[in-house]
């Protein structure tokens, strides 16, 4: 039995349970298991090590995919891994483990993924405008980074609720980080933002927790998109964008391309563009 661990907050809601299996068999791993691991939101150091040393120390375990808690297991727990990747350390988090007999790989793949799920919003188009970011945490951080590798931005704009979080990321990308202290100051900001920007809910509001980065009273600018990370929850941020009449996305491509991703490098598999196309497909009808 190849055992991959999902460690999140509420991993039994995760369409992944049904997609999983199907994905593995595409795949040819025919003998694959997917065990969910819940730690509450700002939980105690032990809780994050004690998830890392399970999958370390289970002789069936693969790796694992991290969600929410990408920074605490990089922080807490970087002492258990053997190493990491360079986005990893550049970024200080850890979206994917990999094990390998007594190697334990740390690595942070987002950049990658969050790319291809922009991809699949602007096509092969640069993007030049302007970005918010709502919430610094280690997939806006990451998100951040890719524009300003792989685009032009005229400014990105990262938002967070915590001086420490974003203390930790300024350094880490040219965007500009400024502390909010709740929904109205995104708001304004939103206001603030020229025409055809992009407005990107990162906070994993919505979904880890209730509510909304932005309040009812938030004006869109026009041509703006609105996308939010998460495909699941009751996705305020995006109700509040159509009800204006501005451009939505949830989260769902970015969740396809970041578990397809880290499958393959957990199960050690080529994810071919031929088998993410087929895999996208079944997930489609699986769909909740």
């Amino acid at each position: 039995m190849r055992r991959m661990y999902f460690i999140g907050v509420t991993t039994g809601e995760s369409s992944i349970h049904r997609i999983f299996p199907r994905w593995a068999r595409l795949a040819g791993v025919e003998d694959a298991e997917l065990v969910g691991a819940d730690l509450p939101l700002g939980g105690p150091p032990a809780g994050y090590r004690a998830a890392v040393a399970r999958v370390r120390d289970d002789p069936e375990a693969m790796g694992a995919l991290v969600t929410t808690h990408k920074v605490p297991i990089f922080e807490y727990a970087r002492d258990l891994f053997t190493d990491f990747d360079a986005d990893a350390e550049l970024l200080g988090e850890v979206s994917c483990i990999v094990r390998r007999g007594e190697r334990l790989t740390g690595q942070a793949i987002d950049t990658l993924t969050a790319g291809l799920a922009l991809r699949a919003i602007l096509g092969e188009t640069k993007f030049c405008g302007h970005a918010l970011v709502m919430g610094a945490g280690g997939g806006g951080l990451a998100f951040a980074c890719h524009l300003y590798r792989e685009h032009q931005p005229a400014q990105v704009i990262l938002t967070d609720i915590s001086a420490e979080r974003l203390a930790q990321v300024r350094g880490r990308t040219p965007a500009h980080c400024e502390l909010v202290s709740g929904p109205e100051a995104h708001d304004r900001m939103i206001g603030e933002l020229p025409p055809g920007s992009l407005i990107v809910n990162a906070t994993g509001v919505g979904k880890d927790r209730p509510g909304s980065p932005i309040t009812a009273a938030a004006r869109f600018p026009v041509d703006t998109t609105a996308w939010d990370f998460n495909y699941r929850g009751e996705l305020l941020f995006l109700d509040y964008a159509r009800a204006q009449q501005i451009r939505t996305i949830d989260g769902w491509e970015y969740f396809l391309h970041g578990w397809s991703q880290i499958m393959a490098r957990v199960l050690g598999f080529d994810l071919t563009p031929e088998l993410f196309a087929a895999m996208k497909k079944t997930a489609e009808m699986l769909r909740r």
